[in-house]
């Protein structure tokens, strides 16, 4: 018989506010979990324990229950109760219009929110948690199989490819799928990588925790294979769609990477989805191109479901795979994902992604595009766009100046890893707007006009 279990943390419930009871209920539990006051695989009272102690129905406290289930807060196991997860699970977004007077922030990308699978969501997570981990909790190497079969089928619909000469390796973060790719292929050593210039700070970083970053520069069609420095164990571009130029790198520089690679027995590394979503002429990936084992995929999901979504993976070469070893996903966030592609909620997630995302880069070159003497690049593909300023007009001041009107923007300058170098664009702005809703973007839209107008004639805005 069990010991019935006591509840650690003090819950108020209060009846004369408009929140129902078990939402008051799920949202002071999710709190307490998040923030550690239930520690992981804590045993959670059972219904009518809390029921009794709360003097609710059960069936309050069973609504609540699911509710953290479906976020990913709670599992349930079969025989022995309900129990805080491993780790936290990702909630699902709720999307919210920004209150006047909060900062609208652009600048990193995010997915938007309208529109998401909230109810496939929901049933995928109810489901993993209902499943029981396996004995000892021990995870498969490299992931879950039905997960990692699921990630490759997604790959042969979204890109065409048939992974003859890779696996999938399923790792808890981007910076873990990198990792693993990088020690899979040079072992102990600290490898020398040189990442397409420019690119996103956080994408530097991320690759200088774990080799020597050598600048690669890139022009109107993407990094330069013939200006790959020497020495270089790893190479990353991003061919798709370069951030934050938007190029699109052509079949022929594909070609000319995948053979440095089979040259010099060196790794070319792309994202598995960066630019994906609307892509109307089919090019080849570096990986499709090349064929062999010296290429490689990292990719994750965050662009179409979520940024809190802990997993990443790698489309790793067969034997850099089988070297390679990672932190995983928990179970049921690996199952859960697995249940989502497999149903065809990420791929429909897609589709209508790419179509809010053609409208709002109308809206955006509408305002933006017959600007004098402002030049946008990646204006027709993605959900960011980079505005290159006249010299006249200085990017820190229109950034400063669009601060103050509660907006915040990237500069271009910290992209380039040497500024002042060969094809460097330094005096611009970088705009991430997936996220933000019809209105709040045309808000958005006018206020930047105005300040590149007032900034232009040296005025201060009001």
């Amino acid at each position: 018989m069990r010991t019935a279990q006591r509840l650690t943390v003090p819950i108020q419930l209060d009846r004369d506010l408009p929140e129902p009871l078990q939402a008051q209920l799920a949202a002071q539990l999710g709190d307490a979990i998040r923030a550690g006051r239930l520690a992981p695989h804590t045993r959670m009272p059972s219904t009518r324990t809390l029921s009794a102690a709360l003097g609710v129905s059960r069936g309050v406290v069973l609504a609540a229950f699911e509710k953290l289930l479906a976020e990913g807060c709670v599992e349930g196991r079969h025989g022995s109760g309900t129990y805080v997860s491993g780790g936290t699970e990702p909630a699902p977004p709720g999307g919210r219009r920004p209150a006047p007077g909060e900062l609208v922030d652009l600048r990193r990308g995010r997915p938007s929110e309208q529109g998401f699978p909230l109810a496939a969501w929901r049933s995928a997570w109810r489901r993993a948690a209902g499943r029981t981990p396996p004995d000892g909790g021990l995870l498969p190497p490299g992931g879950l199989p039905e997960l990692r079969a699921a990630i490759s089928a997604y790959l042969c619909e979204a890109r065409g490819l048939v992974l003859d000469r890779h696996e999938i390796v399923v790792a808890a973060g981007y910076g873990d799928a990198l990792e693993l790719l990088l020690r899979g292929h040079c072992g102990g050593r600290r490898p020398v990588i040189a990442l397409e210039d420019p690119a996103p700070p956080q994408l530097r970083a991320a690759y200088a925790r774990l080799g020597t970053v050598l600048p690669l520069p890139a022009d109107g069609a993407g990094a330069r294979p013939d200006l790959i420095p020497r020495g270089c164990d790893v190479v990353a571009v991003l061919p798709e769609r370069g951030d934050p130029l938007g190029t699109r790198m052509p079949y022929e520089r594909r070609r000319a990477l995948a053979a440095w690679a089979r040259r010099t027995g060196g790794l070319v590394i792309e994202p598995a989805f960066d630019g994906l979503l609307d892509r109307v002429e089919v090019v080849p990936s570096v990986l499709a191109v090349g064929g062999g084992e010296g290429v490689a995929m990292v990719g994750t999901f965050r662009d179409v479901l979520t940024p809190s979504l802990r997993l990443a993976f790698a489309v790793a070469p067969r034997r850099t795979a089988e070297r390679a070893a990672s932190a995983q996903p928990s179970y049921a966030c690996q199952l859960a994902l697995a249940d989502l592609l497999a149903s065809g909620a990420v791929g429909r997630r897609a589709a209508r992604l790419a179509a809010q995302y053609a409208a709002k880069r109308t809206l955006v070159r509408q305002a933006l595009a017959a600007y004098p003497g402002i030049r946008l690049l990646g204006a027709d593909t993605g959900a960011s766009v980079t505005l290159l300023l006249p010299g006249r007009m200085e990017a820190r001041a229109v950034l400063e100046r669009l601060r103050g009107r509660r907006i915040a923007v990237a500069e271009l300058g910290p992209y380039y890893q040497r500024p002042g170098g060969m094809h460097t664009l330094g005096n611009g702005l970088v705009l991430h707007y997936g996220h933000l809703d019809g209105v709040t973007l045309r808000r958005v839209l006018r206020i930047l006009t105005r300040t590149l107008g007032t900034t232009a004639r040296g005025r201060t805005v009001a």
